[in-house]
């Protein structure tokens, strides 16, 4: 079963190298870096460091993950995981077992132990705790964290039929799984300070339009999922 890790990345030439070259080689078939119209040097660090660039002209935390996909269709298994350094690959090896061998279908890398100090903020950390809580409500599943760290089979990727764009993508994944009934696996992954200014968390206009975009993707899965 071939493994494609997808790392979004806009203007993060000083994390990217790094982070690919610290993803584990002997259970990875691929690194597809979506470059999302950087302006510094992102793509030259990341095929320097081994990966496979693709450019995604459309900004956009989903559009990125998205490009992805599409310019790896024939793999079995996708890993998401971000290009500032913060999600740490030393669980990956667990996390694809539990695919491999039909324990669960979607992986999620949880950032509830090891974490760096400083690495989550006080308004990620309360943001990320309602979300979690309004999914866990909708699905009547608990749940313990919306991590950017994640494994998931294909056929369940595909079949989820994600359409949005922003960051509010990585929500309406677990969303969808969790109410869908998707065999949901977490692991305790770590989680430490990002390499780099966030583009989300780094200003107040990027908190509040990141929690929007993420609280309406929620919302939507409930709208429609109760439809069905």
């Amino acid at each position: 079963m071939s493994v494609v890790v997808i790392i979004p990345a806009l203007n993060e030439e000083s994390a990217i190298g790094r982070v690919v070259a610290g993803i584990p080689r002997g259970r990875v078939d691929e690194i597809v870096v979506v470059d999302n119209r950087s302006t510094d040097g992102t793509a030259v660090n990341a095929e320097a460091a081994g990966a496979r660039v693709v450019l995604q002209p459309e900004r956009g935390y989903g559009a990125a993950m998205m490009a992805g996909v599409e310019a790896a269709p024939d793999a079995h298994i996708y890993v998401f995981m971000d290009g500032d350094d913060a999600d740490t690959p030393d669980r990956l090896g667990e996390m694809m077992d539990l695919i491999h061998t039909g324990r669960a279908q979607l992986v999620l890398g949880v950032r509830t132990r090891d974490v760096e100090r400083g690495s989550l903020l006080w308004h990620q950390r309360l943001g990320n705790r309602l979300v979690v809580a309004l999914i866990s409500r909708i699905s009547g599943r608990r749940l313990r964290d919306l991590p950017s760290l994640k494994a998931i089979d294909a056929a369940t990727l595909r079949s989820l039929r994600l359409r949005e764009r922003t960051h509010g993508w990585t929500a309406e994944l677990i969303a969808k799984a969790a109410v869908r009934g998707v065999a949901i696996a977490e692991v305790d992954a770590g989680y430490r300070r990002r390499i780099g200014r966030s583009k989300v968390s780094g200003s107040v206009k990027g908190s509040v339009l990141a929690a929007y975009r993420i609280l309406a993707a929620v919302v939507r899965v409930w709208r429609t999922e109760g439809r069905r």
